[in-house]
């Protein structure tokens, strides 16, 4: 693999080849001394399969400039060398296409660590793609029902279209996914298996998640909010790629913070559902989730709006909240307060509970359309549309 590197400091060539030296491999390192806007030159000169480029604080004009070249050469990696930045500086720096952020000073294990996922991702864009739908689940605002969403129509893959199916409650805090379609509590969780991620396989994820039913498991979050801190963006490839060749569908129940994990998770859906209320403060919240989606680079066929709890007589109607966010709502779930507060608090899905109550009925068409639309591929968008 070639690797380009952009230093700032003039030492910063010698000290990444002494890193590469002691990982003892086959990496062929080009460097110069300079800044973004040398970028584009390095790219076109010497071909780099990945560019690690050192930097801090970007101004808008160098992160359009990197913006360019990324979007110039898709297929070069870029990955960015810095001291550790507060969130928002992430996220500009991804919305300009660097998909990773390596903390300086730099060690040999977060350098090889990190050449090494983006060999795993560089492989994977140039397999072709097989039969795993991923879809992601997020409120706009806390109490959305993303995750009763989430958790359903999962079930209903599997109950109702034979699907084999496996959620990851990435809401790696306060995450409960298990709970609302299993009295059992789960025994392991997403830290347990990051800290044996080198073991992981099909039948250790299966192993690792709470059994539903037989074709549909789910891998909880941590039960102590403070092991959230064990899982990496490092566990994030592994983790999909495994899935990935066992089930037809993993379905992803993210919670409402945007950080390096979770916008890994977010690249690899192929369909992300924000799901809102008529309320106006989940309005304004689903305003700037979806400018931030945008922000990010993803199309709007990747998005997909649900408004849950809907009620005809709401003061804030179906055309007030479309003609307010300027966006079409995909799917509308009906308001069935008795199924759903019966459902979460037993733990048995809404389709077991009461196949025929309005709520119930909306999830099984949902899992319906994504069912039908996943056999024949690229019909998936066009299915889902409201």
């Amino acid at each position: 693999m070639k690797i380009a590197l952009i230093a700032q400091d003039p030492q910063g060539p010698d000290n990444i080849r002494k890193l590469l030296a002691e990982a003892d491999k086959p990496y062929l390192l080009c460097s110069m001394i300079g800044g973004v806007r040398q970028i584009a030159a390095m790219a076109e000169q010497e071909k780099p399969d990945l560019l690690l480029l050192e930097g801090q604080h970007f101004s808008p004009v160098e992160l359009q400039v990197v913006n360019e070249v990324t979007s110039r050469f898709p297929d070069l990696g870029m990955v960015m060398l810095c001291p550790t930045q507060p969130l928002e500086v992430l996220i500009d720096v991804m919305r300009a296409g660097i998909r990773e952020v390596l903390p300086t000073p730099l060690t040999r294990n977060v350098l090889v660590d990190a050449l090494e996922r983006f060999q795993q991702r560089y492989i994977l864009s140039r397999t072709p793609a097989n039969q795993c739908t991923v879809l992601a689940f997020l409120p706009c605002k806390g109490g959305s029902g993303a995750t009763f969403l989430a958790t359903n129509i999962a079930y209903a893959l599997a109950a109702a279209e034979n699907k084999r199916v496996a959620l990851f409650d990435f809401n790696l805090q306060f995450g409960d996914a298990s709970l609302f379609v299993s009295d059992s509590p789960p025994t392991t969780s997403i830290a347990d298996v990051a800290r044996q991620i080198q073991r992981l396989d099909g039948s250790f994820l299966a192993s690792s998640m709470v059994q539903v039913l037989p074709n549909f498991g789910v891998l909880a979050a941590p039960e102590a909010p403070e092991m959230a801190a064990e899982i990496k963006a490092e566990h994030i490839n592994p983790l999909f790629q495994v899935a990935m060749k066992h089930y037809d569908f993993l379905i992803l129940d993210i919670g409402r913070e945007l950080n390096e994990i979770s916008i890994q998770a977010l690249d690899r859906a192929d369909l992300i559902f924000p799901v809102l209320q008529q309320t106006l403060p989940s309005i304004r919240d689903a305003k700037r989730m979806w400018n931030t989606f945008r922000a990010l680079n993803y199309s709007d066929d990747k998005l997909r709006l649900i408004l849950n709890r809907y009620m005809k007589n709401a003061e804030i109607t179906l055309a007030d909240l479309e003609n307010t966010l300027n966006l079409k709502i995909s799917k509308v779930i009906p308001n069935d307060y008795d199924t759903v507060t019966s459902s979460v608090n037993q733990g048995v899905p809404a389709i077991k509970l009461n196949r025929r109550s309005p709520v119930a009925k909306s999830i099984q068409e949902i899992a319906h359309e994504l069912s039908h639309g996943a056999v024949r591929g690229s019909l998936l968008r066009k299915l889902f549309t409201f």
